[in-house]
């Protein structure tokens, strides 16, 4: 049920983002010359500059968040084989500890 609900959301919104869009290209349909220090970009128009920059910084964005996520899913791993390793430990001590209660009581 909220699955359904979460795709009807989603559309909404990117109808509505989309809607957004094509009205801001629209109403300012004049040409600009991007003047950057070293670079000076090509004459466009406002509403494809803004694009661009926001697929730029989506870009950008997904690329710290893919070195943070990277990051942790090795901290994931790392910290899996040392809670193996403590699992094997804590297992070898009870079948230890077992045993020598086992010797005990035969005595």
């Amino acid at each position: 049920m909220l699955k359904w609900l979460k795709r009807v959301v989603f559309t909404i919104l990117i109808v509505f983002f989309l809607a957004v869009g094509v009205f801001f290209a629209i109403k300012n349909p004049q040409l600009i010359h991007l003047d950057l220090v070293f670079w000076q970009g090509p004459e466009l128009s406002v509403a494809l500059y803004m694009l661009l920059s926001f697929a730029i910084g989506a870009c950008v964005a997904l690329l710290v968040s893919s070195v943070t996520y990277l990051r942790s899913e090795r901290q994931v791993r790392v910290l899996n084989r040392r809670l193996e390793k403590v699992q094997h430990e804590v297992e070898s001590l009870r079948k230890a500890s077992l045993a020598q209660e086992l010797s005990v009581g035969k005595e």
